[in-house]
């Protein structure tokens, strides 16, 4: 079996270090594919509801696998979806490969694989689509790791509650290449990016703090905001979604939880529910 340095994942059942190379270069996507054509957003409509069965925190989407993953700090599990059906769920507090001593967040790979945030290990851990156990990577330098956002390009972002700064690793050798925020952010809720920019929401002041990819501070904005994989701004404050291109506007019942965009979906939570929610495009003209 071959086995990956420490300062890499250290992924196992691999044949091969092509495999494990391939893997490596392939898996990091946050809102999976890049799209270049110039988009806007025309409409928002709901189009399926799950019911998780646990209180939810929140929920990502692997467009390609159709794969729901939702967590639930307060089980420390994290729950696979689809077409509306639970296929498993995997966690639990534990020191084993498949569980968690402090999870605290989760994010989607390109290829469909979870990947969650443990905290207190300061590890992020990586799950196959069906939630097998296939790999993990120390967070060097982190002193309290809470958030993770993955972008194309190979590379990844932590949120350390410790220092309040958000940290950019390297998923080729797990080492750090910069830190920033540490004069913006507060009491960060989540963390999400594109390919070009990275926003941190602050849930007890509801404004999203936007970064630019190499960490140079952008503004900050009422609510919670994210930006598609066509740089569309999408807002969601005092019970409307709306996007900030384009005139396109949805009402949201009051008590919804974090938002997530994965190219043309956006996954929203509200308690044990996981709404989706289909994102119309029109060419820009």
């Amino acid at each position: 079996m071959f086995r990956i340095c420490e300062r890499k994942f250290k992924c196992h059942n691999l044949a091969s270090a092509g495999v494990v190379l391939l893997l490596l270069l392939g898996m990091f996507a946050c809102g999976g594919n890049q799209r270049t054509a110039p988009m806007d957003i025309d409409s928002f409509s709901l189009i399926s509801s799950i019911s998780a069965g646990m209180p939810v925190q929140k929920a990502v989407y692997h467009p390609q696998s159709q794969t729901v993953y939702a967590m639930s700090l307060r089980t420390q599990e994290i729950g696979l979806f689809k077409d509306t059906k639970r296929l498993n769920v995997i966690g639990g507090l534990g020191t084993g490969s498949g569980n968690f001593q402090g999870l605290s967040d989760i994010a989607v790979s390109a290829d469909g694989n979870l990947l969650a945030l443990d905290s207190v290990a300061r590890k992020i851990k990586m799950f196959n689509n069906n939630g097998k156990a296939i790999g993990t990577m120390e967070l060097k330098g982190s002193m309290q790791p809470t958030l993770v956002a993955v972008n194309s390009n190979q590379s990844f972002f932590i949120y350390d509650s410790a220092s309040a700064e958000i940290i950019l690793y390297s998923a080729l050798d797990g080492a750090e290449q910069f830190r920033f925020g540490k004069f913006e952010l507060g009491q960060v809720k989540q963390l999400s990016c594109n390919r070009d920019f990275v926003i941190a929401y602050d849930e007890v002041e509801n404004k999203s703090h936007v970064f630019s990819a190499l960490g140079q501070f952008i503004k900050s904005e009422e609510g919670q905001s994210l930006f598609d994989d066509y740089n569309n701004g999408v807002n969601l404050s005092n019970g409307m979604l709306i996007s900030q291109m384009s005139p396109a506007s949805l009402s949201i019942a009051k008590g919804s939880g974090l938002m997530n965009i994965s190219r043309d979906m956006l996954i929203l939570v509200f308690g044990e529910e996981i709404r989706m929610l289909k994102i119309g495009y029109r060419q820009v003209r």
